[in-house]
Parts: structure tokens; sequence; C-alpha cells
């Protein structure tokens, strides 16, 4: 008997034991044509993968339908421990709608504008099993495309419970070959991954507001979270726009490195450009005409292909600007108009400078508009992966783009084995895809760290996570917060405030901030007023964003102070002045006369009260204005729509009475249905509570039309 148990007991040790290392899956999902083209290689592909530790599993799509492949994934994931999938070739790609609270910035009229500029092509529809959708249709010209509607009862934020990738390179004949020669590749460099060992970091024209301090700060940052790197050699490589009248060619340069592993990209983006330079500042006189000259060509030339009168446009130019008439000549001579289009075509990236270019950077990040636009058949982002080099995956948004967000969220990690599958859906957003594999990682440099498999065999482990707050990398401790944060949610809001306080480091203070916003409580009012003397720029400018998010008064005096100190970063004040604008003019002024005096240290203080009093009356009187008009009898539906929509980026929540009062008893279904919408974006508000009771109220009303109630439950699930 005694043995029959102990044997009992060791077969319920392996079975645990078992359960344990089953390795987590991976799901290739594959159209038929491009399966039985590159049968080869995608099944290499899935061996590699499987070599990797995970359970790869090829599923050819036969249905052609987002809702099937979605209802398989989430199959898989129920049976399997599926941690990610990727989607090979033609694959359904849903567009999503009425969800663009999920996206960093894409606020288009979905009334105004045709569904397939309108909506978001997102696969956050096959990762986050939560979110519910209503299909509306196929698209009738390109039947990759279903356009879907979030639900009114779905989750309003995301939460993913598996990440993705897409391989599908720019369309043409070749297409399949592409897929192939690329898979090869991948498959080759998974038999020998390396270590993280060069860094590139890049910024561009107008991004962040040219803002000095957040590229100094960035640089901090990135130091931190690869401290690991940090020796004789240099790792890290930095490129400004301002360093060359046309960087493109330098940029260019450093990517095709074969030595660089990561490169992180900042700057503005179409489809199949990306925008470095803007036309170069300069001391020199003889400098900033000949910049003048090229403009009024631009603008004569314009006016031609416009069928304009030329004279009248140079006559305008010539008296608006003060110019000499003769500026304007060679507008129209072809060695200028040569000369002029190469000029300007320097300026920029463009699909076509990549036709015969390899790029080597084994990751890339395109923190910018539109670069991922996946659902084109031609996007700038694709084009640096199918090629030779050895870049192998890339970051890149399908619409456009936030600049004021934390792109660089987990980075270190990267370094430390993360597959960047991990490292995409701890930071993304409606529009943030992966092109490529996303099962992409590199050799750590430590042994001890395992950070996939603690990921997927420690996720519920809050102790496990609790020791890792004291780890020596600044990424695992903000890693731990995260995962203490999935399992006990706001009840450690105490321990993230906490954090917030005491850590030196940037990127752990920044995850702490983040956790602090998800639960909205008094720790969270209290975060945002320390934030905005913080050390790092961005948790400043987070900070500022917040204060016009939230709105309560006791951010009033720190909001003051930030705008009275001569030294605030750029895009740091840029977000105060917005948010001086969302409080009482009254108590503004108030506080703004008793600092004033407070501030022995300012040079003129009579002259920077006069200027920050000017800011408040201009913002201020702004709001009212507004307000006023939403009011007004005289003012038209179409106005007052485009108010109420402006009101989605400014939540004024000194007048939110106002709206409310508006949205109740406005007759007009358009401008209602519009304004329910708009409270919706009042969900970092302190009186958000206020929005909650008048959706229930209007839940509750028989009169009030179907489109309504359910905007108004929509509502209520983004701001309780």
């Amino acid at each position: 008997m005694k043995l029959h148990n102990f044997l009992l007991l060791i077969l319920a040790v392996l079975v645990a034991s078992c359960a344990k290392i089953e390795k987590p899956g991976f799901a290739i999902f594959v159209d038929e044509a491009t399966y039985d083209a590159a049968k080869e290689e995608i099944d290499s592909y899935a061996q590699s993968v499987t070599n990797q530790g995970l359970n790869a599993r090829i599923v050819v799509d036969k249905w052609h339908h987002p809702d099937s492949i979605r209802n398989c994934i989430k199959e898989l994931y129920s049976k399997n421990t599926l941690e990610g999938t990727v989607f090979i070739g033609d694959i359904p790609i849903p567009m999503i709608r009425g969800a663009q609270h999920m996206a960093s910035a894409f606020k288009m009229d979905q009334d105004r504008y045709p569904m397939s500029r309108s909506s978001v092509p997102s696969d956050r529809f096959y990762e986050d099993f939560d979110l519910q959708f209503e299909l509306i249709k196929q698209d009738e010209k390109d039947s990759l495309l279903f356009y879907y509607n979030l639900k009114p009862e779905s989750p309003q934020v995301l939460s993913p419970d598996i990440y993705s990738g897409r391989i599908k390179p720019n369309r043409g004949s070749n297409y399949h070959e592409l897929i192939k020669n690329y898979l090869q590749k991948v498959v080759e460099y998974k038999k020998n991954p390396v270590k993280v060992d060069n860094i590139l970091f890049s910024t561009g024209h107008g991004y962040n507001s040219e803002s000095p301090r957040s590229w100094m700060d960035e640089k901090v940052t990135l130091n931190q979270q690869f401290e690991y790197l940090q020796n004789q050699q240099n790792l890290f490589e930095y490129i400004n726009f301002g360093f060359e009248t046309h960087i493109k060619f330098r940029l260019l340069s450093e990517l095709k490195k074969e030595s660089l592993d990561l490169a992180f990209m900042h700057n503005h983006g179409g489809i199949t450009a990306q925008y470095l330079n803007g036309m170069p500042e300069t001391s020199s006189n003889q400098q900033a005409i000949e910049n003048i000259k090229y403009y009024l060509r631009s603008k004569l030339r314009s006016a031609k292909a416009r069928n304009s009168n030329l004279e009248e446009a140079k006559k305008y130019y010539h008296e608006w600007l003060g110019v000499p008439v003769e500026w304007f000549e060679g507008t129209f001579d072809e060695k200028q108009i040569e000369e002029d289009s190469i000029f300007n075509a320097n300026l920029d990236i463009y699909l076509e400078d990549l036709e015969n270019y390899s790029s080597n950077a084994r990751f890339i990040q395109f923190d910018a508009c539109f670069n991922g636009s996946f659902q084109k058949d031609q996007y700038i982002s694709s084009a640096y992966i199918f090629d030779e080099g050895n870049t192998l995956t890339v970051q890149a948004n399908s619409v456009n783009a936030l600049q004021d967000k934390w792109p660089g969220e987990m980075n270190g990690l990267l370094g430390l084995g993360l597959r960047v599958g991990f490292w995409n859906q701890m930071g993304c957003l409606l529009e943030t895809h992966l092109i490529g594999d996303p099962t992409l990682s590199f050799v750590s440099p430590d042994p001890d760290i395992d950070i996939n498999n603690w990921i997927t065999q420690k996720a519920n482990d809050v102790s496990f996570w609790q020791k890792k707050l004291t780890s020596k990398y600044d990424d695992v401790q903000a890693l731990a917060l995260r995962m203490i944060y999935k399992n006990e949610g706001c009840k450690q809001s105490e321990l993230y405030l906490k954090v917030f306080k005491e850590s030196p480091a940037n990127s752990v203070r920044t995850e702490a901030f983040k956790l602090l916003s998800l639960c909205k409580d008094q720790n969270f009012i209290e975060a945002i007023n320390l934030g905005i003397t913080d050390s790092y720029e961005l948790i400043q400018r987070f900070s500022a964003a917040y204060m016009l998010k939230n709105g309560d008064e006791s951010h009033i005096p720190y909001l003051i102070d930030g705008l009275l100190q001569p030294n605030k970063g750029k895009r740091v004040l840029y977000q105060l002045k917005d948010a001086s604008g969302m409080y009482d003019k009254d108590l503004l002024l108030t506080e703004l006369d008793k600092q004033a005096q407070e501030k022995d240290f300012l040079f003129d203080p009579e002259k920077t009260k006069a200027e920050v009093k000017d800011i408040i009356e201009r913002e201020t009187g702004t709001m009212t204005r507004y307000i006023s008009e939403l009011k007004s009898d005289e003012s038209t539906e179409k106005d007052k729509y485009n108010t109420i929509r402006s009101f989605r980026n400014m939540t004024v929540n000194s007048h939110l009475e106002d709206l409310i009062s508006f949205v109740d008893t406005v007759k007009s279904e358009k401008l209602k249905l519009a304004g329910i919408e708009m409270l919706g974006w009042f969900n970092y508000s302190s009186k958000r509570d206020k929005v909650e009771q008048f959706c229930d109220k209007l839940i509750e009303e028989q009169e009030i039309s179907e489109a309504c109630k359910n905007e108004a439950i929509k509502t209520k699930n983004r701001v309780k």
C-alpha cells in the first residue's frame, strides 16, 4: 500500500512537471495560394519557431473571413496556451470603426469620409478576445478588407491576450517570391541569433516640437534601459535631422550597417514616405533668401497647376511678403525645376529610394504616421524587410499616431531576449503593428534572465514578480510592476505611487505613472502633481497632458508653477498651455497673482506674469467661446457639430456641466449622438462620475433613440 501511494506520488510529480514545461503555442495563418507557392519555406519557418521553444502550428485559411479566423485563434488559445500568431500573405484585414479612443491620434469623421479612410486597420481584432465587434460589410473593391463596429457593450480598453505579426510584402508580380526569400532569412537568423550591442535612434523635422530636452532625455533613458551595454565601445548612435540639409543619406547609411541590431526612428510619415527634413534653418542671410526664393517658386508652380492667374499670384506674394519681383525668376526654367525637384525629394525617404537598398538593422521601430499601412498594396515599412538585408521585423502604425506617447516602453527587455511580439503587446495601440516575424528575439547577455518563459510560466505568480522589483535591470522592474498590476490591479496603487516617488530609473517611474493612470484614483492625482517637476521630460509631458484630461483643481498650483518656470521643455509648455484652458479662469489668475510674487528668480516678473496671464485668458476664453457657440441659437448645426468634436481633444472639466446640459436638451439626433460620444473622452476626468450618471439616465429613457442609447452604453463603459 505504501509502495502504491509512493508510485502515485511520483506519477503526480511527473504530470505536474510536464505541465510546467509545456511549450507555448504559436499559430501560423496563411492563405491557400501563398502556402501552395511557399510550402517548403513556411514549413521550415514553423520548424525554426518550434526549435526556438514554441509549439508552432500551421493553419491554412480556407474561410477567408476574420470571424472564422478569430474563432480558430480563440480555440487554439483555449487548448494550446497560444502566446502569439503570424499572418502570412493575404489574410483578411479587420477595419475597425467606433473605437477611435483606442487609437492614439486617429479622429477622422466616420460619417463624412469613406469607410476605407475613416476606419483603422487593426489586428487587435484577432489579439484581444474580450473585445466585441459587429460586422458591417466586406469592402466592395478590396476583398481583404472587412469593416467592423466596436459594440457598445464591449470593453472599451485594449488588453490583448496574444501578440501577432503580418508577413505581407508590397504587391507585385514577385509577391510570393518575396515571402519565400524573407522566410529563408528568418530561418537562417534563428540558427544563430545575436546579442544586442548596437543601437540607433533618430529624430525628424517637427517631431516632439523639436525639443532638445526630449532628445537628451531619451538618450539618458536608453542608457539606463541598456545599462548592461555601456562600456568603452560606442554602442549608441544618434541622428538628428538638423545635422544636415538632407539627412536621409546618413540615416540610410547607418541602417545599412551589418552590426546594427535596433533602430528607433521618430519622425513624421506617410504611407510611402518618411518625412525627415524641412527647409534648412539658417543664420546666413543669403541662405535665408534662397529659402524664400524656393518657397516662392513652389507657390507659383502650385498656382499654375490650379490654373490660377500667375500674375495675381505673384502680386499677392510680392505684397504680402514684401519681396522683390526678381525673386520669382527661374520658376518655370527646366533646369531650375529639376534642381528644386531633386532638392525636395532628398528631404525625405520615399519608397522609390528603397528599390535597390538593403537595411541591416534587425529590428526597426517606425514611430511615425501611416508607415505601417498594411492594408495598402504599397507601404514603406514593408520595403525594409523584404530585401536581401538583415532586417527581420519592424513596428509601424497603420494610421496617424500621436507624438506624445511612450514609444520606448520596455525597450531594455529586447536586449534581454524578449520576443518582439511580447514587446509590442505591452505597449500597443489600435494602430500599432509588427510587420515581419513576431517571434524575433535576441540572445540575453545574462543566462539567469528568461523573460519569455517568465511571462508565460510565472504570469500569475505575484510573489515572483515582487522579488523582481529589485532586479538590477530597470525594465525587468518595470515588467514586474506590469505583471503585479495584471494580477492585482489598483489594489496595489500605493505600491505604484511609492515606486514612482522613489525609483531613480526613468522607465520604471514612467511605468508606475502609466499604471496609476489606469487606476485614476487619488494616488494618480498626486502623481500628476509630482510629475510636472520629474527629472524625465516625458513624465513632465504626460503630467501636463493629464492635467488637461483630469481637471482636478489641486493641479492648478502645479500648472501655474510650470508655466512660470523659465526653462520648461518646449513640448511640456505646449501641453501646459492647452491644459490651462480647461480650468476656471478666476482660480488660475488668483494662483498666478500668488505665485508671481514668490518667484524671486524671475528676471522680469511683471513681464512673465503678463505673458502667463495672456495665455490663461486666451485659452480659457477660447473654451468659453466654444461653450457660448453651442448654446447660441445663431450657430448652425454644422458649427455646433464641429465644436462638439473639438471637445474630444479638450476635456474642459470646468464646463462639463454645460456640456452635459447641452447634450441632454439638444433636439438634433446628430448633435446628441456626437455629444454622447464626446463625453466618453472624459474618461480621465476627476468628474467622470457625472458623465456616468448622465449615461445611466439616458439608458433608462424610453424616448431616446437606439443609436443614442448604444452610444450612452459605450460612453459609460469608457468612463467608469
